[in-house]
């Protein structure tokens, strides 16, 4: 392919798709953020730096998602410059999505270039690689002995590219050289400057595993961030396996996945990156801190707990941060459907976690702040029951992200990959069952008020609804089959206004069943199992369908874009 392209969207559907009712900002720390000003000088100089590594990350990120992503941006500047209006527009939407294809909340994809797939292995894997070609490759090389290079191949920290009629493996650290170099140079100059030692030890350390295929470098950087509590600045290099859909194929083929365990090697599908930057809300953090001591007791509360090893002790290594954001990148910045409103990592496929390393949330101020901006009035008339409204809260919808993360701490955690692509959406589901199967033990040690459980309930109900079907990602819809669940058992009604009226003890009483569902599938390791039990309840429901069109009636948001008033600033001053 060339560097011409065909723009996918004509100027009428830009026009519809930008207007400011469908493209909402997501905004960042403004120019005179009082929490930036109350910086030390040394702290100013490292964020300065911790900008660039994040927007050097983005760069690598448009390269993980899509074969095509760099080339059309090109493409989209030089129509820009020759006053291309079509072209300016279509370039809002690729930031805003972070790429060629994207999709909104109602699950329709956006493609912004005609002539281009979406790929399942993403930038991950050669652009014209089917999987039947893809197994039939590994099949040959492990019957030619190449078990070491199909090891690597499926590992969550390559990139494949061809190599003959074979496929190779290049490590992270090979494959984006350049770039990481420049971010681990980024780090260090911050690192220089930060005045927390411990934040100033992490950066060395991160910046150390971005220059050597060393996957224990990784692990003690990640050891080391999960233990980062205090000080004054926020810098993560998120890596997530949430848009690999390649990978996790090998194990829905009978034959190559017997060959696999034969060999014990494990498929991992591939990490994307993604990076915040950010200034620590120190009375936002202490609010996070209150719910660390009731998670040993939360443990013993889960279903099946004999039936695998418990990761939270009165000794867990479990930090909480509540964070002002300045500038994301990567994963963090799409905005697909959705955005990420918080992080607990590392993951369980992470040998910090394998080898004893603890875990870290990551709470993004700004992001759930823009979330929840539009059209609230609207949405609630449209949504909910009269008698309903008043327990609709923000802050409520705050409560259950800190449950749904800190859920994530909680349950098994060996074995999760067999699940293969259902992975995903079964640890997303089991967060959020437990966060409403905990909350009357919540509610009976007095962390939570009556009040605020029925707060958080509906909050949660309201603000995880979808205009369409939209199966797109595991977290709409592991949101469409817990609905389907609560409308299933009478936990959630509507009433001939087409509006949902709730039974509070009902939705705690299916939230414990659906958590207790998830545990199971997930100790089973059978796809097949988790399969059915998505096929059963991902469905587009006559009461999804009438709440669905309220909903689309309601609010006009399509899309939404990031805004970093304050890093431009910073970035400006410092060219």
């Amino acid at each position: 392919m060339t560097d011409k392209f065909t723009l996918a969207l004509s100027e009428q559907e830009l026009l519809e798709r930008t207007n400011p009712a469908a493209f909402t900002p997501y905004k960042m720390l403004g120019v005179n953020a009082p929490e930036y000003m109350a910086l030390s000088v040394n702290d100013k100089k490292a964020l300065k730096h911790l900008i660039r590594a994040s927007d050097i990350i983005d760069r690598v990120a448009l390269r993980m998602d899509h074969h095509y992503n760099i080339r059309f941006e090109k493409f989209l500047t030089q129509k820009i410059k020759l006053g291309d209006e079509r072209a300016n527009m279509t370039m809002g939407l690729f930031y805003g999505q972070r790429g060629i294809f994207g999709h909104e909340r109602n699950g329709d994809t956006v493609a912004l270039a005609s002539g281009v797939r979406a790929c399942p292995g993403r930038g991950f894997y050669p652009y014209d690689l089917s999987v039947p070609e893809f197994h039939d490759i590994l099949i040959d090389m492990l019957n030619n002995g190449q078990d070491a290079q199909v090891k690597d191949i499926l590992n969550q920290r390559t990139v494949v590219k061809r190599h003959g009629a074979k496929l190779v493996a290049q490590d992270y650290t090979v494959a984006f050289q350049d770039y990481f170099r420049s971010v681990a140079v980024c780090l260090e100059a911050a690192a220089h400057h930060a005045t927390d030692l411990n934040f100033k030890e992490y950066l060395r350390m991160q910046s150390a595993a971005l220059t050597k295929n060393e996957p224990l470098l990784d692990c003690r950087a990640d050891k080391k961030w999960a233990t980062l509590q205090s000080g004054p600045l926020e810098f993560t290099l998120g890596r997530e396996s949430y848009d690999d859909a390649m990978t996790p194929t090998v194990l829905n083929n009978p034959k190559l996945k017997s060959m696999l365990d034969e060999r014990g090697i494990v498929p991992y599908a591939k990490d994307s990156l993604g990076a915040t930057v950010g200034i620590i809300d120190k009375s936002g953090t202490d609010y996070l801190l209150e719910i660390k001591d009731y998670l040993p007791m939360l443990a013993m509360q889960m279903p099946r707990k004999s039936e695998y090893e418990q990761n939270i002790t009165q000794d867990t290594k479990q930090t909480m941060v509540d964070v002002d954001l300045v500038a994301v990148s990567g994963h963090y910045a799409a905005y697909r459907g959705g955005i990420t409103l918080a992080f607990n990592l590392p993951n369980a496929d992470k040998l910090a976690v394998q080898t004893g390393g603890g875990h870290r949330t990551v709470y993004l101020k700004q992001m759930r702040q823009s979330k929840y901006a539009t059209a609230l009035p609207e949405k609630l008339n449209a949504l909910l029951a009269p008698e309903f409204h008043k327990y609709f809260s923000v802050s409520a919808l705050h409560d259950f992200t800190i449950l749904h993360e800190n859920m994530h701490s909680l349950g098994p955690k060996k074995g999760l990959e067999s699940l293969g692509e259902y992975k995903n959406i079964i640890e997303e589901h089991k967060a959020d069952a437990g966060s409403l199967a905990m909350l009357d033990i919540l509610v009976h040690c007095g962390f939570f008020t009556p009040q605020q459980r029925e707060e958080i309930i509906t909050s949660w109900l309201v603000a995880y609804l979808y205009p369409a079907a939209n199966f797109k990602t595991a977290h709409s819809k592991r949101n469409i089959m817990q609905h389907n669940m609560l409308f299933e058992n009478g936990a959630i009604k509507l009433d001939n206004a087409g509006r949902m009226v709730i039974d509070f003890n009902r939705v705690t009483e299916r939230g414990y069943k659906m958590l207790s569902d998830a545990i199971g599938i997930q100790l089973s390791g059978d796809p097949d199992m988790a399969r059915r039990y998505i096929e059963k309840y991902a469905v587009w429901s006559p009461q999804l369908q009438t709440l669905g069109a309220k909903l689309s009636v309601a609010d006009k948001q399509r899309n939404s874009y990031i805004t970093e008033p304050l890093a431009d600033k910073i970035r400006h001053n410092h060219r």
